[in-house]
């Protein structure tokens, strides 16, 4: 892992990075000599605060005066990077995403160590996170054609419909800009009715967009694409088949996000 975070480090502009995995809130970084033990835990307890009040989102920035904060919320650890503002953010952005499935698999692999079993045991309640992130990011880029207020009424009134069936859904909240996140002290267990509910709920929303469809549609497959293993294995592209009305008999998602 050290290893990882010091190629990110070593970009020009970068002052600071650390990675926080969700399962067990253990954390490594690299950070400036300047930062004490204090700053640390300071930092690293901010950003677990906006992790814990916001959860489905997929990047936040955090600006202060000096440098800028950004944090990456990945289904097994939140990735911080702290940034001065004259970075070229074309080559950060590239260090970055080339660095984000190499921290995943140093991640599955330590807690597998730690657990004796396989590395994938703690994956299971990232599913939730990843939806939500797919639902936030669909949002933010289709919302320009259609207006956050249109966008929010359709996650809402999609929310409602599926929490009437299934009553965990109401800890699903949506703010004016449409994105969804957990009410506070609220989660969401990732069991078979649960992922069937968020199935449901995320049909509804696509059908109330009504010929907008086929983009957000696309647009969300898009964003599953990198956790389809993960998904399949809680059964949430079978969930999709009665939730589109298809009756079992195929699904929608492998044409709209094939292998």
């Amino acid at each position: 892992m050290l290893k990882i975070l010091r190629d990110i480090r070593a970009v020009a502009g970068v002052t600071g990075v650390a990675v926080l995995v969700k399962r067990d809130g253990r954390a490594e970084h690299l950070f400036p000599a300047a930062f004490t033990e204090r700053h640390t835990a300071e930092l690293l307890k901010l950003v677990t605060a906006a992790y814990q009040r916001l959860r489905g989102f997929s990047r936040l920035y955090l600006r202060f005066d000096r440098v800028t904060v950004h944090l990456l919320n990945q289904p097994e650890y939140l990735l911080l990077i702290t940034v001065l503002p004259d970075i070229d953010q074309e080559i950060f952005e590239t260090v970055v995403n080339s660095k984000i499935s190499a921290i995943a698999r140093s991640v599955a692999g330590s807690e597998g160590a730690r657990a004796g079993g396989p590395a994938e045991r703690g994956a299971d309640h990232a599913v939730i996170d990843i939806l939500l992130a797919a639902c936030n990011g669909t949002t933010r880029r289709t919302s320009s054609s259609l207006g956050l207020s249109r966008m929010a009424s359709a996650w809402r009134g999609a929310r409602d419909a599926a929490a009437a069936g299934q009553s965990a859904l109401s800890a699903v909240d949506v703010d004016p800009a449409g994105q969804l996140s957990l009410r506070k002290g609220k989660l969401l267990t990732p069991s078979p009715a649960t992922i069937e509910g968020l199935a449901s709920m995320i049909e509804q929303f696509l059908d109330n967009l009504g010929t907008r469809r086929t983009d957000a549609e696309a647009t969300f497959y898009g964003l599953l694409e990198p956790h389809r293993d993960l998904l399949e294995r809680h059964g949430f592209f079978q969930f999709l088949c009665p939730a589109a009305g298809h009756g079992g008999h195929g699904t929608r998602a492998p044409q709209s996000a094939p292998r």
